[in-house]
């Protein structure tokens, strides 16, 4: 395929020979290509073409097949590519590849929504990525024009502008004093403007750095390699796991030496931000990171820069584990329909969505911020009126500010970025109409907080619009969406003007002269304007035969919308008024430049109003979710960490009780300190066990977000940590079992897991053998009890472990309640106090329909069994009291005496209590 080949084509043929090419390969030949994990594309001015191992990778992520690919087979170079890592066989195990090529994989994708897609696709799956242009004049001889990472998008702006979570790439330094692990770590989105910085001690499990990258979101990680610490290994394990590429930097790049002067070009001002120079691990990964963002090379970053530090002890700790097993993001095991940020984002803004992931990521500790927020989202919620008008209109129709700010500080801005803000800041007075209307008890933080900064605000934008209306011809704006300074700014521009519009009103004719030669009424010929091509003619596809036999009427495309077509004279008139336009954007090109440069001048106000708007559509939403529940949510009573009890009436589990169909039975959960802070939940399969302890962690999780939540009433003590053990499931990559997956994730949280933290503990010890899982199940129990004491739900099939409501004070049983006779069985979802003897498994086979052998055969099994082990523990018994009866307990010490029973007991796994 040559240079300017259609890229469209994309069908399997045979092996192309082109001379043109044979540059190429020998160039493409000496690169490296032993980095799989960065994707070259080479711009080849209308498509962009990839190659080798890149090409066969994309043709499998994007089109799921090898049939897009063809093979460069040149005869000099056949030798060479058939010994190099970048010759590709396009024989593969997928079924529909039928044809088979030796030679160079070569693949096109188009400039535009191909690209772009491509582009994100490339992004989530962690891929680096280059873009090579050819230098000018110099035939085969490229370099790279355009270079991004998951953690630094900065290049692909244009293409990445529905990224939520922004990219997020930090460095990572890992210092260990006096036997103390700490990590020094800044981490930044230059698309956002943010730099950050957080030091922090953590443990053997590196708890704590695991809730950081998944609080924060972070994309990308810089560190130094040092292959002889066995810390650096554990971190590059850590960070494989919760799936965050890695790049290797030099050690010399985390040298704090210039960071005062880069903080300060970047920033502003050091000492108005907050700053910690004591923070010294921290500091040196600042210079590491603005070094990798290359923040130091863009002159329009100057200044623009804000810093952050983030303090893990203002937020609840989250694992991988716990996003995972309580659904708290879209992930593989949560849909978009069942993840609580779905379920929660209703957000009118982009801003206001982008906010809510982060509180969502980031529950707060401090009772008296989440009680601020819990006033916030009751004003709205106890409002309707008010609450309406705010989503229905006020929010609705507000851009993504962010992204605007972003165009104009990078001077990418545009007339028509122009006329949006302008747009934005002329429904500011309604908005605060809305919120001044507010005469509820929460008038007063309304007023501080919403109503004052945004009277402020419009004033600030008063002399902004005055600008765009002087300037900018608005009514073009709306009626065309053409963006063009106003005609009267300039004489010039003025005659253009006037000429455009005599022009507008002969194609206007030639409409309806077109309409009377096709026989169609006027209303059914309109006229259809696009950037590419201008004015055209389109009409319905049922009208269609009118202009078929017409020699006079050309057609462009058929497209859902209707026919597009054109005639001789609209042709003339369009070039006419293409060429009158082109001239107009010449004249007009200074005037708007000044206008845009007036325009970066309003960003800080920008970003002020974005932040206002994020917040207050935050609020609303949680009121709104909040209210249009099938049951609506309530306000939950909070307490401060380590003080009072959670107890829930009528709990519900949010993501559930919307799904259709389902009558969701809600259930009472009481954890109170020292009495029932461990709860035994015993019951069968699909009883609802797991919803139920689910469903416990999410109101917590949503009360301390600031949200009201599902249930008839709730009193939360905060938690410093949610920790759960959910759902089974293998690490094939890491060669780790589902069991042994299991026993690392219950021993993270025996290790991490303090006397204020809340656990979730489903179905543990399924993985092994019955005794054994029975006997570790018991063990943790215990020292969950005794060691940790902190709030627990353990949902088991081990019904034994129920005892241990006799043994200790604060454990409490639980069952989820099922009814059955010989015909039927019937799951009721309710949770009810007690434990419960049985399992139900032969029940549930039942339901799921087993032919009646099976059924049969599984009964009897299950007698045989429940018989073998009473046998057994009366054997056992019986020789235990045999060996018993031989102790000389008359001669013998105390001690020695309770050793040789202790050790009679183990040998015959007796329990004496039982």
């Amino acid at each position: 395929m040559s240079d300017t080949e259609d890229s469209s084509s994309q069908t399997t043929t045979q092996a192309v020979v082109l001379k043109e090419d044979k540059g190429f390969v020998s160039f493409f030949q000496t690169l490296d290509d032993t980095d799989t994990n960065t994707i070259k594309l080479f711009d080849r001015k209308g498509y962009y073409s990839l190659h080798g191992q890149d090409a066969v990778f994309v043709s499998l992520m994007h089109f799921k097949t090898k049939k897009s690919l063809k093979y460069w087979t040149i005869e000099q170079a056949k030798k060479k590519l058939k010994t190099s890592n970048t010759v590709v066989h396009s024989k593969s195990n997928n079924e529909d590849d039928e044809e088979q090529e030796d030679g160079l994989a070569y693949l096109t994708i188009r400039q535009g929504v191909e690209y772009e897609t491509i582009i994100k696709e490339l992004f989530d799956e962690k891929k680096k990525i280059e873009i090579w242009g050819n230098r000018p004049n110099r035939a085969n001889q490229w370099e790279i024009i355009k270079k991004g990472s998951p953690g630094n998008i900065q290049m692909f702006e244009d293409v990445i502008q529905t990224n939520i979570e922004g990219s997020c790439m930090m460095a990572l330094k890992i210092a260990r004093e006096k036997g103390t692990l700490t990590f020094g770590i800044a981490f930044g989105d230059a698309t956002f403007k943010t730099l950050g910085l957080s030091q922090f001690v953590d443990n053997d499990h590196l708890s704590n750095l695991s809730s950081f990258i998944m609080q924060m979101s972070i994309k990308e990680c810089l560190i130094y390699n040092d292959l002889k610490s066995y810390d650096h290994k554990k971190v590059t394990e850590k960070l494989e796991e919760a799936g965050i590429p890695i790049t290797i930097v030099p050690k010399a790049d985390f040298n704090s030496k210039n960071v005062d002067q880069d903080l300060t070009r970047l920033l502003g001002n050091i000492s108005n931000n907050l700053i910690d120079l004591e923070q010294e691990h921290a500091i040196q990964s600042v210079s590491c990171l603005i070094k990798h963002l290359e923040l130091l090379s863009n002159a329009n970053f100057f200044g623009k820069f804000k810093l952050e530090k983030f303090d893990l002890e203002k937020y609840m700790r989250l694992d991988p584990s716990s996003f995972k097993g309580l659904h708290i993001i879209e992930s593989k095991e949560a849909t978009k329909d069942q993840s609580l940020y779905s379920l929660l984002n209703q957000c009118n803004t982009p801003m206001g969505s982008r906010l809510l992931l982060q509180w969502v990521k980031q529950p707060l500790i401090d009772t008296d911020e989440i009680e601020v927020r819990l006033n916030f989202v009751d004003a709205f919620y106890n409002d309707l009126e008010l609450r309406e008008s705010l989503r229905a209109n006020d929010l609705k129709k507000v851009g993504d500010l962010d992204r605007l700010a972003k165009k104009f500080y990078g001077q990418k801005s545009s007339l028509e970025d122009c006329v949006n803000l302008y747009g934005t800041t002329q429904r500011l007075p309604v908005l605060l109409s809305s919120l001044r209307n507010y005469s509820g008890t929460y008038q007063e933080i309304l007023q501080i907080n919403f109503v004052e900064p945004l009277t402020g605000m419009i004033q600030g934008f008063k002399k902004f619009a005055a600008m765009v209306e002087t300037t900018i011809d608005l009514d073009l704006a709306n009626d065309k969406h053409e963006y063009v300074i106003r005609a009267t700014f300039n004489e010039d521009l003025k005659k253009m003007q006037d000429k455009k519009n005599e022009i507008s009103k002969k194609i206007e004719s030639t409409r309806l002269n077109v309409s009377d030669a096709i026989g169609l009424d006027e209303s059914k010929v309109k006229l259809h304007y696009t950037d590419k091509d201008g004015y055209l003619l389109r009409i319905s596809r049922k009208d269609e035969p009118s202009i078929r036999k017409n020699t006079k009427c050309i057609v462009y495309a058929t497209q859902k919308d209707g026919v597009r077509f054109s005639t001789k004279e609209l042709g003339m008139l369009n070039e006419a008024y293409t060429k009158i336009s082109a001239a107009y954007q010449e004249k007009q090109s200074g005037i708007a430049k000044r206008a845009l440069e007036i325009a970066a001048s309003f960003v800080p106000l920008i970003e002020d109003l974005s932040s206002l708007i994020a917040t207050l559509d935050v609020f609303v939403t949680m009121a709104h979710v909040s209210s249009i529940s099938p049951i609506p949510y309530v306000r939950p009573t909070v307490h401060p960490l380590g003080q009072g009890s959670t107890e829930i009436v009528g709990g519900r589990h949010p993501c559930v009780e919307i799904q259709d169909g389902v009558s969701f039975i809600p259930n009472d959960i009481s954890l109170v300190r020292d009495e029932s802070q461990f709860q035994i939940i015993t019951g069968p399969n699909m009883g609802g066990k797991s919803t139920f302890i689910r469903q416990v962690g999410l109101i917590v999780l949503m009360a301390q977000i600031g949200c009201f939540v599902p249930c008839q009433e709730a009193s939360i003590s905060v938690v410093d940590c949610i920790l759960s053990r959910v759902g089974a499931g293998d690490s094939q990559l890491r060669g780790v079992s589902t069991f042994m997956a299991e026993m690392l994730e219950t021993s993270y949280i025996l290790k991490v897991a303090t006397k204020n933290s809340l656990i979730i503990i489903d179905e543990l010890g399924r993985g092994t053998s019955t005794y054994d899982g029975f006997g570790l199940a018991w063990g943790i129990a215990e020292y969950i009890c005794n060691q940790i004491g902190g709030f627990c739900l353990f949902a088991t099939h081990f019904h034994e472990l129920t005892v241990l409501e006799e043994m200790m004070p604060m454990v409490k049983n639980l069952h989820v309640a099922a009814t059955a006779d010989n015909n039927t069985f019937t799951l009721l979802y309710k949770v009810e106090k007690g434990s419960c003897d049985q399992s139900f498994g032969i029940h549930v086979a039942v339901l799921a329909d087993f032919p009646k052998e099976v059924i049969d055969l599984a009964k009897l099994k299950a007698k045989e069994l429940e018989s073998f082990e009473s046998n057994t523990l009366k054997k056992n018994y019986n020789q235990f009291l045999d060996e018993f009866k031989e102790i000389d307990l008359n001669n013998a010490d105390q001690e020695k005496t309770l050793s040789l029973v202790q050790n009679l007991l183990s040998k015959y796994s007796i329990d004496i209590n039982n």
